[in-house]
């Protein structure tokens, strides 16, 4: 005959939890940490990447102002001329005085206009195109003056891209008459 104790699953009362549900409520614990893990680490990516691509945007930014505030044509060449001049080729931009100047520009890390290094943009790179545009589709680029200048500024980060900005610069146009004289 067999003696009550040994029969202890069958009673009710009992108060302790089973090896298998021990293991059962471990394994549902265990999954719920790995999905919180999971979601903390894909909202700090998240953070980082929205922090790299407004640092690239700040940086694309201000080159893109410099850019503009610059002249439509070299002061000393006139229309026609593009690029940088002998008297410019420094390795920094302080001597750039007109918008194409900048074509070709790089720098890694990113710097100012002195050359002086912008210290928290390590690991970006800076990059300009200028070129002539057709006025009529300002996406076909022209191997000649059109009077109108498509400048692009991208900014990217471990060799992926982070931001880009595109702005036209047009030729000012001057009154005829003004530009002559009086009539006469």
């Amino acid at each position: 005959m067999q003696n009550r104790s040994s029969r202890w699953w069958w009673v009710r009362g009992r108060s302790a939890f089973t090896l298998i549900e021990a293991v059962v409520s471990l394994l549902i614990a265990s999954g719920m940490l790995v999905a919180a893990l999971n979601t903390v680490g894909a909202a700090r990516a998240t953070d980082h990447k929205v922090a790299e691509r407004t640092r690239g945007l700040l940086l694309a930014q201000a080159l893109m102002a410099e850019i503009l505030q610059q002249e439509y044509t070299d002061p000393d060449y006139g229309l026609g001329s593009f690029g940088v001049g002998a008297d410019e080729a420094t390795g920094t931009r302080s001597l750039f005085e007109d918008v194409d100047d900048y074509h070709g520009w790089q720098a890694s890390p990113p710097q100012r206009k002195d050359g002086t290094p912008i210290a928290w943009a390590q690991g970006y790179q800076e990059v300009v195109t200028v070129a002539w545009v057709n006025p009529a589709d300002l996406s076909q680029t022209s191997g000649s003056e059109t009077g109108v200048k498509r400048i692009e500024v991208t900014i990217n980060r471990n060799n992926r891209m982070v931001a880009s900005l595109v702005a036209y610069r047009t030729q000012v146009w001057v009154d005829p008459v003004t530009a002559r004289g009086s009539m006469p």
